[in-house]
């Protein structure tokens, strides 16, 4: 006999295997076992067919079993990418906002050269957008919106200060002023 008769042969005898698998399965259990049994036959096929594939042993040393099924993990399992880095460089702004909030209480100096442009670039955007209020030509009326106690922390004609000595804006402070702009 030659070998392509012998792989027909073959193919023949496990197609009826599975035909009579899947035939005893649903005289003796109904459609339920039915279905479990072609999963069970679609599961060897899987199994037979991975094992055929020329990648499938080629570790030395491993057992051929083992070499078999890492080889069908690696296929099987869904490759997964790394999760995105997020790095500070690729927002500047963030870092620049962060630090300049970290350094606001330690003195005046930070505050006003680092924290209060801000404020003042965020209330004049906020006075504009919703009550129509120029800051630069309406200070008075921008000091009542504000308020008395949050105006002087805020105020952008107030000279910057030079003194590192004195303490800038405490924490309570900052979320005291966020939350009036916010507020407006």
């Amino acid at each position: 006999m030659n070998r392509g008769k012998l792989t027909v042969a073959r193919r023949v005898t496990l197609t009826l295997a599975a035909l009579v698998a899947l035939v005893a399965g649903f005289a003796i259990g109904g459609p339920f076992t039915l279905v479990v049994t072609a999963e069970c036959l679609a599961v060897l096929a899987l199994v037979l067919v991975l094992a055929r594939t020329p990648a499938g042993v080629r570790e030395r040393g491993v057992p051929r079993a083992a070499a078999w099924a890492r080889a069908a993990w690696s296929r099987l399992r869904r490759r997964r990418r790394p999760p995105a880095e997020v790095r500070s460089a690729d927002f500047p702004a963030y870092a620049k906002i962060s630090s300049d909030l970290g350094w606001a209480p330690v003195s005046q100096w930070h505050y006003d050269h680092g924290i209060r442009p801000l404020f003042g670039r965020l209330l004049e955007s906020v006075l504009a957008e919703r009550h129509r209020v120029d800051l630069a030509r309406d200070p008075a009326r921008a000091r009542d919106l504000v308020g008395e106690d949050i105006w002087p922390l805020v105020d952008p004609s107030r000279p910057s200060s030079f003194d590192s000595k004195e303490p800038g804006a405490d924490l309570p402070t900052l979320t005291r002023i966020v939350d009036r702009l916010e507020q407006l």
